[in-house]
């Protein structure tokens, strides 16, 4: 008697639309680029001497009173502007600790700040940042930039760095001519996240920061130079 055969099935192909693709991976939540600094910045034109308002921004110690998102603000050492025809001097802040944060996030660094009045600058540098204030200016009036160092912050923090920079100048109309007793302030802040999660849970508010922090500006101007019964400008 013959042994049956055993049949064996034949594999027919599937189609190239049945065949299986491999699914993309696809995140849940799309991150900043951490190594992308976030600027934010803010302006005003305000009835009040250019001299007057620098003096405002340049008292450091005052901005945990009236400043939001400023926790801490503490001068730590002071540097001396060389003397001036009358044979004044006059010292400025050059090192503060300072916390901000918004969003949820605080950081607490020691700051390397820099007071140019010629230019109508105050800035505060935290992190790994350098000042961008030209070299020249910096002389003018007895500073340097040493650079980051031990306690400047970076290492670990929410911010990988932080700069934040007052500027008040002489106010001009659309001709070019001086608009007398009138200035414009403007408000930069450059900060980067040390990891990109921060940048995505704070950006729901980071560009609120900017604005409500030069109207509590113009508010502190009111209380301390006086209320003119003039309103701030909005700049562009």
């Amino acid at each position: 008697m013959s042994t049956p055969r055993t049949l064996t099935p034949r594999r027919i192909p599937l189609p190239k639309l049945f065949r299986s693709r491999p699914h993309p991976r696809r995140s849940f939540i799309t991150l900043p680029d951490t190594n992308k600094p976030q600027h934010l910045t803010a302006a005003r034109r305000l009835p009040y001497d250019r001299a007057r308002l620098y003096d405002l921004i340049a008292d450091v110690d005052s901005y945990v009173r009236f400043l939001p998102y400023c926790k801490v603000s503490r001068v730590t050492a002071w540097t001396s502007s060389p003397p001036d025809a009358d044979g004044q001097s006059r010292r400025w802040p050059a090192r503060a600790d300072l916390t901000a944060g918004w969003g949820g996030f605080e950081e607490t660094y020691t700051s390397r700040v820099f007071c140019v009045p010629s230019l109508g600058v105050v800035e505060a540098i935290s992190g790994d940042a350098a000042t961008e204030i030209p070299a020249a200016d910096l002389r003018r009036h007895g500073l340097s930039d040493p650079g980051p160092g031990v306690g400047d912050g970076g290492g670990g923090g929410v911010f990988k760095s932080l700069v934040t920079r007052w500027t008040v100048e002489p106010a001009t109309r659309a001709d070019g001519s001086r608009q007398h007793d009138w200035s414009d302030v403007r408000l930069s802040i450059r900060y980067q996240f040390a990891n990109p999660l921060y940048a995505a849970v704070s950006s729901a508010v980071a560009d609120k920061v900017a604005p409500v922090m030069i109207e509590a500006f113009v508010e502190q101007a009111r209380r301390v130079l006086g209320d003119t019964g003039k309103d701030a400008e909005t700049l562009r």
